[in-house]
């Protein structure tokens, strides 16, 4: 689970980032990358940076936080089990997560705690599910490298330029 600001809030919707993963469609053996504008990019009228700018404004005005919460691709190769997800799910609905310990992900720039209550410990940081910590790096640059091919289509504008700089770095 990630702690996300604002732009990465915008980041993260714009790149609607997901994996198609072994077992959920016919002839996938493994994590497969996908991404799809504000996660519904056929249904967009207007251009995806304002879904995103609309998105950050309603938060702000509410006063929520957004979280980015991977249960699947690690290195593992088993998604994260049901009783950590509601472990922190639960961290976030009762705010727990606020007061939390973080540390920053390489690469991804992204704020993890390092401890919640009722959750495994060892899936918190990405990097302590590889058991080879080359695999992560090499993993990681490929996924970062692949968020700054996909974002290049949103910096056509003063908001996607912007932006840019809030996603993840290969280097």
């Amino acid at each position: 689970v990630s702690i996300l600001t604002p732009e990465q809030t915008q980041y993260y919707f714009l790149s609607g980032f997901t994996a198609k993963l072994a077992g959920t469609e016919r002839g996938i053996t493994e994590p497969t990358p996908t991404f799809s504008a504000c996660f519904g990019q056929a249904f967009l009228e207007l251009h995806p940076t304002k879904y995103a700018e609309e998105l950050v404004k309603k938060m702000q005005a509410s006063g929520a936080k957004a979280y980015l919460v991977n249960t699947g691709w690690n290195g593992t190769g088993k998604r994260i089990s049901i009783k950590d997800t509601r472990g922190i799910i639960d961290a976030i609905l009762n705010g727990d997560i606020k007061g939390a310990p973080t540390k920053k992900i390489p690469y991804f720039d992204l704020e993890v705690p390092t401890q919640l209550k009722g959750v495994d410990t060892g899936i918190l940081d990405p990097r302590d599910t590889y058991a080879d910590p080359s695999v992560w790096e090499a993993k990681a640059k490929d996924l970062a490298g692949r968020f700054t091919k996909n974002f290049v289509k949103y910096e056509s504008n003063d908001a996607g330029r912007y932006l840019a700089q809030f996603g993840p770095h290969a280097e």
